[in-house]
């Protein structure tokens, strides 16, 4: 039997122009049409998320810099983060500055660096999300992603300057993404969302108040709702012969809720494996 031409053709357009298939045909929104969905998607990503007491993953990050004469250099880092809510975290990095892991039990985060095979502790708040706002506040750490991992990523994102919507859709990898993309005073950031919803596929921020306007990529995978873990998983373990130093706090601002700074120097430590 001879196929008509015209069939033929549509096949080959929708296999040439939609990579994702032909049931995610590209739509076309209005501007209104985009924030409505992007709004949609970003609240069904958020309350997955809530919704689930652990979730672990691994991310690899690229980090762009910009040198004095405007060059830009990147840095990769890769990353296996296990979450339990509402007060434990634990995660092991590898880089240019070597294999790195820490560890937030409620009370402290210890941190340890293998390369210069020393470890710090300081004493954090009793929440993740409180933790995660004092990281920010009191140690400037930079952590891009951070926002997904509050109890509410909606409203950690999502600003009353925050313009933008739903773009289009797009492959990360083998994965078929919602792309998403928001404009905001500070920083533009760009979230690609799996099909169920039920995790982000990669992250992508602009700082365009910085001198070249670097980005930080974030791309997600292994993304486990229900990992196996139990209270070891999230106990420090420095090994032996690792020297301990002091966390500095870049605020000098004391906070009554978070108590005394424990960093300082001991002969001895129970958490210590």
């Amino acid at each position: 039997m001879l196929v008509p031409k015209q069939t033929v053709m549509a096949l080959a357009t929708c296999v040439l122009v939609v990579a994702a298939g032909c049931n995610r045909a590209e739509e076309k929104l209005t501007p209104e049409a985009a924030a409505a969905k992007g709004d949609t998607l970003l609240r069904e990503m958020s309350k997955n998320l809530s919704a689930v007491q652990a979730f672990s993953y691994t991310s690899n990050e690229t980090r762009e810099a910009a040198g004095s004469g405007g060059a830009k250099t990147t840095k990769q880092r890769t990353r296996e983060v296990i979450i339990r809510r509402p007060n434990m975290a634990v995660f092991k990095g590898s880089g240019e500055a070597g294999d790195t892991a820490g560890w937030y039990d409620g009370k402290q985060l210890t941190l340890v660096s293998s390369k210069a095979k020393v470890w710090a502790r300081g004493p954090m708040p009793p929440t993740l999300d409180e933790a995660l706002d004092f990281l920010a506040v009191e140690y400037a750490a930079a952590l891009p992603s951070a926002d997904l991992l509050y109890s509410s990523p909606y409203d950690a994102l999502m600003t009353k300057d925050t313009v933008g919507g739903w773009v289009d859709v797009q492959k990360v990898g083998d994965r078929t993404c919602d792309h998403l993309a928001y404009r905001q005073a500070i920083v533009d950031w760009e979230l690609w969302l799996s099909e169920n919803g039920r995790g982000p596929c990669q992250f992508k921020i602009t700082y365009k108040t910085e001198p070249g306007q670097p980005t930080t990529m974030v791309t997600y995978s292994n993304f486990n709702m229900s990992p196996q873990v139990s209270d070891d998983t999230f106990t420090p373990k420095v090994p032996d012969g690792y020297n301990r130093i002091r966390i500095m706090r870049h605020a000098s601002v004391q906070d009554p809720n978070v108590g005394t700074d424990s960093s300082a120097p001991a002969a001895a430590d129970p958490a210590r494996k």
